[in-house]
């Protein structure tokens, strides 16, 4: 079926800035608030600058969260308990558009989960080649090591069993043999790795 007039010569306006990347953009996480979130009907602050600069405080309760920022705007979401096989309660951040989600991310200092800010993860915006540069690179931290494809692998850490080192060298390897010697014109963003490392 031939493509409809219309839509044929539509002229489709431009975006006006591209769509975030996920891994770049400041979030809040409810698994680094699991031990702050009270299980009864009491309210707990949680403040942690080195974790989230751009919070002032958290305010937790059972079934809310009260974010504050530097300049005393507040955003309140909600906190919903999920059943797991495991028998215990896993908690999730509803966002303003009624998605649970575990991480909430800032835009323009508004919080709100991906779908929201209509944000890309990385791997999203990648070539084949691309994605299996990013996953070598990530193996390679994983494994110690630096995520540059150009460096030694690392050696095997003391606690790790020798059968998944060599599980993941080969992994490495096979994914770098397969993007063969391309030189990319740009390195990657070292804070892409950020949540993996940290």
């Amino acid at each position: 079926m031939a493509m409809p007039v219309q839509l044929r010569y539509a002229r489709r306006p431009k975006r006006s800035e591209p769509r975030p990347t996920v891994e770049l953009m400041p979030a809040i996480s409810i698994n680094d608030l699991r031990d702050v979130v009270p299980l009864n009907y009491a309210t707990n602050t949680y403040s942690n600058p080195f974790r989230y600069p751009q919070v002032r405080h958290i305010r937790l309760s059972y079934h809310s969260a009260e974010i504050v920022d530097h300049h005393d705007r507040v955003q309140v979401f909600g906190i919903r308990w999920v059943r797991t096989g495991f028998g215990v309660r896993r908690r999730l951040f509803v966002c303003s558009c009624g998605r649970g989600a575990v991480r909430l991310f800032a835009r323009y200092g508004t919080y709100a989960c991906k779908a929201c800010h209509k944000a890309l993860h990385l791997c999203q915006r990648q070539s084949s080649k691309g994605r299996k540069r990013l996953r070598a690179c990530k193996l390679r931290l994983e494994l110690g090591g630096l995520p540059d494809v150009n460096e030694a692998l690392a050696p095997k850490a003391r606690w790790r069993h020798r059968r998944t080192h060599q599980r993941l060298r080969r992994q490495v390897q096979a994914l770098e043999a397969a993007i063969g010697s391309r030189r990319f014109r740009r390195p990657l963003d070292i804070r892409v790795f950020a949540y993996h490392v940290g």
